[in-house]
C-alpha cells in the first residue's frame, strides 16, 4: 500500500502527464403498490476517481477510485432490507483514441466496508469490490466533458459483525447500470 502512494505522488512529478477527474451518479427507483406484490425499492452510487496518464498517448489513465453507494428494498409491510457501502481501490481508465471520447475501466477495490440491515438486524460488513464499465465523454470544452457509461459492480462480502461477534460469510452483490458522467481532464 505505501508504494502505490509514493507512486500516486509521483505521478504529478511527471510534465507529460495528463489528469483526470471523474464523477459519476446513479439513481433508480421503483415500486409497485398491487395488492399482490407491493414492493418498493431505491438504489443511489456515486462514483469517483483521480488518475494520471501513464502512457506516451496519454490515453491510459491510473488512479484512486471511491464509491458510494446505498440501496434499500421493501417487499409487503416487512422492513426494508438496506446496505451502505463506502469502497476504495485502484483503477485503469483507457481511452481507445486521443480525442478522449469513447473508453473502458477496470477497477478493484480491495477496501469495501459498511453497514448492512436485513431481518430488521443492523450488522456491519466488509470485503473488497471489482468493477468494469464502458462509456463516451462529449466534450464540453477543451477540458471539461459529460458522459454516460454502463457499469458491472461486484461487491464480496467476507466479513459480517454484530456488536462482538464477528462471522466469516460468502455473500455477493451484483449491479448493472447506467451512469451520468462529469469529467475534467487536463492537457
Amino acid at each position: 500500500m505505501r508504494y502505490l502512494i509514493l507512486f500516486l505522488l509521483y505521478l504529478p512529478l511527471n510534465a507529460n502527464a495528463n489528469f483526470i477527474m471523474q464523477y459519476g451518479l446513479n439513481y433508480s427507483s421503483q415500486a409497485d403498490g398491487s395488492s399482490a406484490g407491493e414492493f418498493e425499492e431505491s438504489r443511489i452510487f456515486h462514483k469517483g476517481f483521480i488518475g494520471a496518464s501513464i502512457n506516451g498517448e496519454r490515453t491510459l489513465f491510473f488512479g484512486w477510485n471511491i464509491n458510494s453507494w446505498s440501496s434499500s428494498l421493501s417487499q409487503g409491510t416487512s422492513d426494508a432490507d438496506t446496505y451502505s457501502m463506502l469502497e476504495m481501490g485502484p483503477r485503469l481508465q483507457w481511452f481507445v483514441n486521443d480525442n478522449h471520447n469513447l473508453y473502458f475501466t477496470a477497477e478493484w477495490n480491495p477496501y469495501a466496508t459498511g453497514e448492512r440491515d436485513k431481518a430488521s438486524t443492523s450488522k456491519d460488513i466488509t470485503g473488497s469490490s471489482i468493477g468494469f464499465g464502458f462509456g463516451y465523454r462529449f466534450k464540453i470544452n477543451r477540458v471539461v466533458g459529460l458522459g454516460a457509461s454502463l457499469n458491472y459492480h461486484s461487491l464480496s462480502i467476507t466479513n459480517e459483525k454484530l456488536g462482538t461477534t464477528e462471522d466469516t460469510v460468502s455473500d455477493t452483490v451484483t449491479n448493472m447500470m447506467p451512469m451520468l458522467e462529469f469529467t475534467i481532464l487536463t492537457r
